[in-house]
């Protein structure tokens, strides 16, 4: 007699997404998330198209709340940081790629050494600026921009939600500015 009986365990196989036989074979198939997360989401949405709420970005400037500068400067903070701090999701592929011999250098910089340091350079005077506004902005910008953090207030408005609303555009001016002003130089 057998063990272990031959019955597939743990989480099954996740499909590909560029392998066309293993996606969805029309749009209504594909995985939109638990009916929780699809609730907030149409909440969160309030009469602007779905493309954008996959991040807080991309919805403060479709109801409003901040200009096309300010969204432009937190997506480049937030480049600036995943290029050189480092990724902000958790991720096995260095991993890997280390054991299969690569040492672990997968998704190495493309750019050379001055455009690695000209962009260090960008982010630390960015990142100094944000940071001479206060603890308080420089923390709610970093989390919306570059952590992609919704923040509690977007549904509400009251003035606890208007405060948090006028430090975060702070936040993404002082950016904003920063981006401008080392451009002219």
């Amino acid at each position: 007699m057998r063990a272990f009986a031959n019955v597939k365990r743990g989480r099954p196989k996740r499909q590909t997404a560029n392998d066309p036989a293993n996606g969805p074979a029309n749009d209504n198939e594909k995985d939109r998330g638990t009916p929780e997360l699809q609730s907030k989401r149409a909440a969160l949405a309030k009469g602007v198209e779905a493309a954008a709420v996959s991040h807080p970005l991309d919805l403060l400037l479709a109801h409003g709340h901040i200009d096309a500068a300010e969204h432009r400067a937190g997506w480049r903070y937030a480049g600036l940081y995943r290029r050189l701090v480092g990724r902000t999701e958790v991720s096995y592929s260095r991993l890997y790629a280390g054991l299969g011999g690569d040492g672990g250098r997968a998704g190495a910089d493309a750019g050379g050494d001055d455009d690695l340091a000209s962009a260090q350079i960008l982010f630390r005077k960015a990142q100094l600026r944000l940071r001479g506004e206060g603890a308080v902005v420089a923390g709610l910008t970093e989390r919306l921009a570059v952590f992609g953090a919704f923040p509690g207030w977007l549904l509400q408005q009251d003035a606890a939600a208007r405060r948090e609303r006028s430090l975060l555009r702070r936040g993404l001016q002082q950016l904003a500015q920063s981006f401008r002003s080392s451009k002219a130089r």
